[in-house]
């Protein structure tokens, strides 16, 4: 089948299927609506219409359904390559993915209804058919696609990004419904009597947290324990690991424990008299951050379990790992020194000028209280990890400084840095050069050029000291292209540090190979000097391709030529 041809099928089936999905809906909403006697003889006309309308689509939307599918069907049972093509691994996925949000939502309501006391005059027909009928939407083609296996890398590729959205879904719908639980549950006890008006506390707020915690719960352990639990080696797994978990986790309990310093700050400056009252915010953030801890510490704990089985792989996760952390601390930071740098410019404009703007009293303690809690929780982040990144390239020497994750850290913080500075830059002549021009250069320019004044000073240190570590790795050989030789270490132990110490020597990685003949040899551990004498007979060897055995006291250096 042609790629053109290929495309009009899969187009037609998705079309005639979303018919054949509305008209199924239409008539089952129909027949509970009917069952329950939720219409009046009024409504007999628009009856009709929907019943043939459901009809209709039904009759029609079918069987060219079976039509288009039925071909692509047959014809991937006649052609292997039907199977492993990406546009039927599109389709597939693309399917489970709308069928299963659709159901799970869906699902969610039947959820609420029933912990509502099943109440018939609260039923929802319309959600109720559409649960039925995308649930057996996606059964049928998570069959279809289970059976068949993930036949290309494509194939595994749109499979894995499937299963990962929808165990993210589940994630994020299983901790934010504990979240509103827990805060409903604060807010119900009886020390806000005399702040807040109180219903009864099963109400539909809380059974709809109760009902996100059940279906977000089981979304997840059925992606994440039961479809991703052999996917250990994949890439996606990694970036469902740092950047939807890992870091998801440390954004959102930072943001949390930085709201909290902050309230606390502000009222322990005398913002707010209301002790009471003012606390109920500890009902969401307490729990936010308790529940992004151990988001992060479980995701962080299986990513570093599942890359332990290969050192590289080990490191480059912790390498990850420490670079993301450190980036969000520097910018928490960032951030909390231009917030505390706009009080005294605040204070000075208000000063020459006061006439300008009326502030209100006490206007520094909102900035100041929310400029030292941001400084509070980044700063001890952004020290940690920061440390951790440069004792690993002290360790790692010009291997280390050369890793992907260390050149992207510094450069996007050097790009960030410059595109700062020259925005910040441009509004400030503007506005000297619009005073000037205009004969009104003053107070009201300082205070139109005051944020980029504040972003200035913070965003000059922050570039020179990185341009200077950028600078170092540069010197240091970080900067280099081609790897010299092609090295090979055969060894009976892939976890020796021998390898880590050797590739540090010569600035680039060595391919390892395992030796599995018996009996098992032990790998000799090497000095500094023995590891930088090894290095430059590699080095020194005639050809571009090297072997190296490492075995028991004897290290051996052979140069060879393919071909």
């Amino acid at each position: 089948m042609s790629t053109v041809r290929r495309v009009f099928f899969y187009i037609l089936t998705l079309i005639t299927l979303g018919i054949l999905t509305a008209g199924l809906i239409n008539l089952l909403s129909l027949s509970f609506d009917t069952i329950l006697a939720r219409f009046t003889l009024a409504e007999i006309g628009d009856i009709k219409q929907q019943l043939s309308l459901g009809i209709a689509m039904v009759v029609t939307g079918g069987p060219l359904w079976f039509l288009f599918w039925g071909t692509i069907q047959r014809h991937a049972a006649d052609a292997a390559d039907e199977l492993g093509s990406s546009l039927r691994a599109f389709f597939l996925n693309l399917v489970l993915i709308v069928s299963a949000f659709v159901s799970i939502f869906t699902f969610n309501v039947l959820l609420v209804w029933l912990m509502g006391g099943w109440r018939p005059d609260q039923f929802s027909p319309g959600s109720t058919a559409a649960l039925i009928v995308f649930a057996a939407v996606w059964y049928y083609h998570w069959r279809v696609s289970s059976s068949e296996g993930q036949a290309t890398q494509v194939a595994d590729t749109v499979r894995r990004w499937y299963i990962y959205i929808l165990s993210a879904a589940g994630l994020i719908w299983l901790s934010v419904g504990l979240v509103q639980l827990i805060d409903m549950a604060f807010t119900a006890l009886p020390i806000w009597a005399g702040v807040m008006v109180r219903g009864s506390f099963w109400n539909s707020g809380t059974r709809s947290a109760v009902a996100w915690i059940l279906t977000g719960g089981l979304v997840w352990a059925f992606y994440w324990f039961y479809m991703a639990r052999a996917d250990s080696k994949s890439s996606l797994r990694q970036v469902y690991f740092y950047l939807l978990t890992i870091l998801g986790g440390a954004i959102a309990g930072l943001i949390a424990l930085t709201f909290t310093a902050y309230k606390i700050l502000y009222w322990l400056l005398g913002g707010d008299k209301d002790v009471v009252g003012y606390c109920q915010f500890l009902g969401w953030s307490m729990p936010t951050i308790l529940i992004a801890a151990c988001i992060w510490f479980y995701h962080l704990r299986m990513a570093e379990e599942e890359a332990a089985t290969e050192q590289e792989h080990q490191l480059s996760a912790r390498r990850v790992h420490h670079y993301l952390m450190a980036f969000l601390g520097l910018g928490t930071l960032i951030a909390g020194l231009i917030i505390l740098l706009g009080i005294p410019l605040d204070w000075v404009i208000n000063t020459l000028k006061p006439e300008t703007i009326v502030m209100e009293a006490g206007w520094w303690n909102n900035h100041l209280s929310l400029g030292i809690s941001m400084l509070i929780v980044s700063i001890p982040l952004w020290l940690y990890y920061w440390g951790q990144i440069t004792a690993m390239a002290d360790r790692g020497g010009v291997v280390e400084r050369r890793a992907r994750s260390r050149r992207i850290y510094l450069y996007v913080i050097i790009g960030a840095s410059v595109v700062m500075l020259a925005a910040d830059l441009v509004n400030i002549v503007y506005q000297l050069l619009n005073g000037l021009l205009s004969g009104n250069l003053g107070i009201e320019a300082l205070r139109n050029a005051q944020w980029s004044l504040q972003t200035v000073f913070i965003a000059v240190p922050v570039l020179l000291y990185h341009l200077r570590i950028a600078r170092q790795d540069q010197l240091l050989g970080a900067e280099t292209g081609a790897v010299p030789k092609k090295v090979t270490v055969l060894l009976s132990d892939n976890k020796s540090p021998a390898v880590l110490l050797i590739e540090q020597k010569l600035g680039y990685k060595v391919r390892r190979v395992r030796y599995t003949g018996q009996p098992a040899y032990n790998v000799p551990q090497l000095s500094e000097g023995e590891a930088e004498q090894l290095a430059s007979a590699i080095r020194a060897a005639p050809a571009g391709n090297v072997i190296v055995v490492l075995f028991e006291g004897n290290v051996m250096v052979l140069p060879y030529d393919e071909g």
